[in-house]
């Protein structure tokens, strides 16, 4: 697995959405042809210029799988905490027994069981143990415990909620809406530190990026303009020669 090595929002211009993206660390100083490329994995919702909208795929197929679920809350000392900030909201994608995601920071995996309305997740969850600021962590901790509580699960055109034996809300989420790689201006939120910790930008730190139709890539370092071409093929991003 490539460690995660930053992450990036939308920026104020658009309703911030959460991209996560895995990418090896570029040398300190590259510029210009002489530098490699880049390779990344990339993560977000897929979509087609004529598929059927998340809510449509979830009524036609009266199931939870095939599209991305995002946090909405989580249930802590007995109440749920509602998350207003899109950034690092946990999400989960069930595909085929399989569900794979993310609890705010760390990516998690494992499998589940469903029938009808019953829901129940197999332990033991993998995942990848980088340690998050707060209050990730916190949401990590209770996200993981959620999902070792759950035995059923309640699902509407655009909501998926998890309960408990007594059925309790453990955990909210909603459909996250396909979103383009290309076109958005992201802007970063969040880094790896080179210690496999993810920790926060710099508060007034404007470091962005924005990827174009036309495999060209630019933004700002905080400092200095870059520029770049990239190609995307499924879910790996090459990046690069760069330039600043």
């Amino acid at each position: 697995m490539v460690p995660a090595v930053a992450r990036f929002s939308l920026a104020p211009i658009l309703k911030p959405l959460v991209l996560g993206l895995s990418l090896i660390p570029l040398p300190v100083g590259a510029v210009g042809g002489d530098s490699a490329p880049v390779e990344a994995g990339v993560e977000t919702s897929p979509s087609a210029p004529d598929a059927p909208t998340a809510a449509q795929a979830i009524r036609a197929a009266g199931s939870l799988e095939g599209v991305d679920w995002m946090l909405l809350g989580y249930s802590a000392g007995g109440a749920l905490v509602e998350l207003d900030d899109p950034q690092g909201r946990a999400r989960l994608r069930f595909e085929g027994g399989r569900v794979s995601g993310s609890a705010g920071c760390n990516r998690l995996m494992g499998d589940y069981i469903q029938e009808g309305d019953s829901l129940r997740f197999e332990p033991p969850m993998a995942s990848t143990m980088m340690a998050c600021p707060e209050p990730l962590m916190g949401q990590e901790q209770a996200v993981h415990a959620a999902l070792r509580l759950v035995v059923s699960h309640r699902l509407t055109a655009d909501r998926l909620e998890l309960l408990d034996a007594d059925g309790g809300l453990l955990l909210r989420f909603a459909v996250l809406a396909p979103l383009p790689l290309a076109g958005p201006v992201w802007q970063l939120v969040a880094y790896n530190n080179g210690k496999q910790a993810i920790v926060s930008a710099l508060a007034g730190a404007q470091i962005t990026l924005e990827l174009r139709e036309d495999g060209t890539l630019g933004g700002s370092d905080g400092c200095n303009r870059y520029m770049s071409g990239f190609t995307l093929e499924g879910g790996r991003l090459t990046i690069g020669p760069i330039a600043t």
